[in-house]
């Protein structure tokens, strides 16, 4: 657990190096030792207080500690969600008047947040809970693969494939993220792991040298070019793996970043910093301050790391990551070619069947704009035109659903699953855009035709399949036809 140290300004702080400079300079300057240290016995705790009251000093979580809500400010209201947490400290701290450093709070509260986030996730896809976790005290602190905490001592586990801090493998075991018995898995989902490297498949139409096209797998590493005015991002993504990069992965490939800083930090013409952000679980990582000019370089020195799954700890899908396994097995790679779950890869431009003008004449202007690199960048996947009707899966910060109405190439009307509140979003605008590069499927009879003739039997079996795999449609029939 982090120790905390103070000086004379009362203060405490994170010692080392998830604590703020403070904090760093009481473990990186012999000079500079805090006058009073405390280690925490716990900062992970289960149910957090239902009231504001109670989540202030003098709660119920025992001796020598203090909790708060995850958003850790006294003057908010837990959630009392199933992936609420407490943070749990030493009385040293609260009794000491100037109490914890804001900064390092809010480290700690990054903390809380992550292994909240890959807790909830693990449990929806394997049947894991005792993990036999193997204890180890390492001579330097290492992060953990869930939270990203530094500390010496780690719990690895075999079943889950990852080595964790402390606070992430006890609250694995708390009943922090038990999902409700309809979602709880029957078997264990977590996504296997392949024995040696896998190809990672290229987005961004301005970089040469790639033509993923002929690659067979489409639940592969993602590279993506992302060019934004004069610099670009560069982000490495396992999300359609099931997988997420581990402590391992991430360090090696913020070993390219601090590399490729020390080459442009006498460069005039780089005025910006070159950095490393890990999403809130490590699925993502994207290097940021990039000269367009040197993105294939980047790549390349980040390619090894990016494609060996001894860096990578599966994690099972994310919230939306359903649609990226559809119909696929865990194994890794499937077969699906490349180019069919990524049609940008075989276009430069919307085909001709796609009504260009009518969309921009319903769409704000910079809406538009963006739309159009979301495609042209190949953001748009698993797209699918039945008849009139446009489903496609948009990767913006998150992956977003669209479904829309689409009737001889011209745009009619559709929905986004994302925040956006006006009628034709960005991401509406790029899977219209990007209907044209697939086949529709038509036929002669509509479907109304099609299910009066259906036999009874056989269309009763084909709900139930569908059923099997979709909740969110098992409870539907539930809730339409148990009328008992």
């Amino acid at each position: 657990m982090p120790t905390f140290g103070r000086t004379g300004s009362g203060k405490w702080h994170i010692v080392g190096p998830d604590g703020c400079r403070y904090g760093r300079a009481f473990a990186d300057d012999p000079d500079s030792k805090p006058d009073e240290t405390v280690t925490a016995t716990d900062i992970v705790a289960f149910e957090p207080p239902e009231t504001r009251d109670e989540s202030a000093f003098g709660s119920d979580s025992g001796p020598g500690s203090v909790s708060v809500s995850l958003s850790l400010g006294s003057n908010t209201y837990a959630r009392g969600s199933r992936d609420d947490q407490r943070l749990v400290l030493p009385d040293a701290i609260t009794e000491s008047g100037a109490g914890l450093c804001g900064s390092c709070e809010s480290n700690l509260g990054k903390h809380q947040r992550r292994r909240s986030r890959l807790v909830s996730g693990l449990k929806l896809v394997t049947t894991v809970r005792d993990p036999d976790w193997i204890v180890t005290e390492c001579d330097d602190l290492r992060a953990c693969d869930w939270c990203r905490a530094r500390e010496s001592t780690t719990w690895h586990s075999d079943a889950l494939q990852c080595t964790v801090c402390p606070a992430c493998g006890r609250l694995f075991e708390t009943p922090l993220g038990e999902p409700d018995e309809e979602d709880a898995p029957d078997t264990d989902r977590l996504p296997a792991t392949p024995d040696g490297p896998v190809e990672p498949v290229v987005l961004g139409t301005a970089l040469p040298d790639y033509d993923p096209t002929d690659l067979v797998g489409s639940n592969r590493p993602l590279v993506e070019y992302r060019e934004k005015h004069k610099y670009a991002d560069i982000v490495f993504e396992l999300e359609r793996t099931g997988h997420a990069f581990d402590a391992d992965g991430v360090g090696a490939l913020d070993e390219v970043r601090a590399d490729y800083a020390d080459r442009v930090a006498d460069d005039d013409a780089h005025q910006t910093d070159v950095t490393l952000a890990v999403g809130r679980t490590p699925r993502t990582v994207t290097v940021e301050g990039v000269f367009p000019d040197d993105a294939t370089t980047v790549i390349d020195e980040c390619w090894d790391v990016v494609s060996d799954p001894d860096y990578w700890f599966p994690v099972g899908w994310p919230e939306k990551g359903y649609i990226h396994r559809r119909a696929a097995e865990t194994a890794i790679p499937g077969n699906d070619p490349v180019g069919e779950a990524f049609p940008r890869l075989e276009t430069r431009e919307p085909a001709a069947s796609v009504d260009t003008e009518s969309l921009r004449s319903v769409t704000d202007p910079g809406r538009y704009d963006r739309g159009e690199r979301y495609y042209e960048r190949g953001a748009v996947t698993d797209v699918e035109l039945v008849d009139d009707r446009l489903q496609a899966t948009i990767q913006g910060s998150q992956p977003y659903d669209v479904r829309a109405t689409v009737s001889d190439g011209r745009f009619v009307e559709g929905q986004c699953s994302c925040p956006d509140d006006a009628s034709v979003c960005k991401h509406i605008v790029a899977a219209v855009l990007a209907s044209g590069d697939v086949e529709a499927t038509r036929r002669d009879r509509s479907l109304d035709e099609v299910l009066e003739s259906a036999p009874a039997g056989e269309l009763r079996a084909l709900v139930r399949d569908l059923a099997e795999d979709d909740v969110s449609l098992r409870k539907r029939i539930y809730d339409e036809f148990d009328k008992e």
